[in-house]
């Protein structure tokens, strides 16, 4: 009876901290997309994946830089403003102009942040001037005029790793892989390739190869230097203790197409929900558009149920294109955009005859 009565507290106990660690997804703030571009083109951002407006003045971001185990030279901001729910806040490297020592911010990446609720960085040292090789803590304070106290609530990278961080070139997916590849040396108008070999040692990629001498660090082998890297639809809470090791594709993706790709700042899609609108479970595979992209001007939208409207809205909100409501049942609706549409990323609202309705985005070519 006793060791009976001890599975049974045992389960129940188990079952408690399981629904405890549940309750925690959706219910506070994470990182949704990290922007490690050319120069100082560089941004964050944070997803409220709550059912609540959030008072961002509770919340800081702080770099820990070069593997420093505290954010004193990696800069802290504090954010501020409010967050609705399902929306994303964008921080972004505020330097307007070139100096001595870095370039500014291409201005199309802060325009880009400026169409959502975001902030321009302060001046260097900042979070923003991150290089691929610093952890970025997103902190909670129990003060929303200094930070007291601070508790993470999500963690990008990891944190203290000192020199084994430091001067190399960022994180990679794999623990421990030595590369053969080879780098060019021009001596005058002669070039030569030399064949040499370089490691990723417990998922850090080395800046320089084997014997210390060339550089290593190719960009396909680090996912956090020079790229743009999304959070995984299936992750619903931030990391809020310091990872014993930083494997980035566990709960991030890599965009395509190498540094400045920021196509996607601005919208969050994750179990949560997505911004500005709540999907239910499975109802974006309902939906297909095609061509994208979108040449001509003109694209399908294919559902498997009947299609009610859609509406067409570039990045600012303004409508481009809305269709009649529909009585009949065809699933199947044909879009022609105005023929002064500039080309760009549009978001496609289709509205579905069950009530449900579903945002996608496209490209306009």
């Amino acid at each position: 009876m006793k060791k009976t009565l001890l599975i049974a507290l045992f389960v129940l106990m188990t079952m408690v901290s399981v629904q405890a660690q549940e309750a925690q997804d959706c219910k506070e703030l994470f990182f949704s997309e990290y922007v490690e571009g050319s120069g100082n083109n560089k941004a964050l951002e944070i997803f409220n994946p709550t059912d609540d407006i959030i008072d961002l003045s509770f919340y800081w971001v702080v770099r820990y830089s070069n593997g420093g185990s505290d954010f004193s030279s990696g800069g802290a901001t504090h954010l501020e403003g409010f967050l609705p729910s399902h929306q994303v806040f964008i921080l972004v490297n505020g330097q307007t102009e070139d100096n001595e020592y870095s370039p500014a911010c291409d201005p199309a990446l802060q325009e880009l942040a400026g169409n959502y609720p975001h902030m321009l960085d302060h001046e260097y040292p900042a979070p923003t001037y991150m290089n691929g090789n610093d952890a970025i803590g997103l902190l909670k304070s129990e003060d929303d005029s200094i930070l007291t106290n601070p508790v993470a609530v999500d963690l990008f990278g990891q944190i203290g790793l000192g020199a084994k961080i430091s001067d190399e070139y960022g994180w990679s997916n794999v623990e421990d892989t030595l590369v053969a590849y080879h780098y060019r040396v021009i001596e005058g108008e002669d070039t030569t390739w030399v064949e040499t070999a370089g490691r990723v040692i417990d998922y850090i990629v080395q800046h320089t190869d084997t014997a210390g001498k060339a550089p290593f660090g190719p960009y396909w082998m680090a996912w956090t230097k020079d790229h743009t890297l999304i959070r995984k639809p299936s992750v619903t809470k931030g990391v809020k203790t310091n990872p014993e090791e930083f494997i980035v594709t566990q709960e991030w993706d890599t965009l395509p197409g190498g540094k400045d790709v920021w196509d996607n700042l601005g919208h969050h899609t994750c179990n949560c929900g997505s911004t500005g609108v709540q999907e239910p479970e499975g109802l974006s595979s309902r939906v297909f558009i095609y061509p994208n992209p979108v040449t001509y001007n003109t694209f399908e939208i294919l559902a498997e149920v009947p299609i009610r409207q859609a509406e067409v809205t570039n990045l600012l909100g303004q409508k481009v294109f809305l269709s009649e409501p529909a009585n009949d049942r065809k699933t199947r609706l044909q879009v022609l955009l105005p023929g002064n549409t500039p080309p760009g990323i549009y978001l496609v609202k289709v509205q579905l005859g069950d009530k449900n309705f579903i945002v996608k985005k496209i490209l306009v070519k």
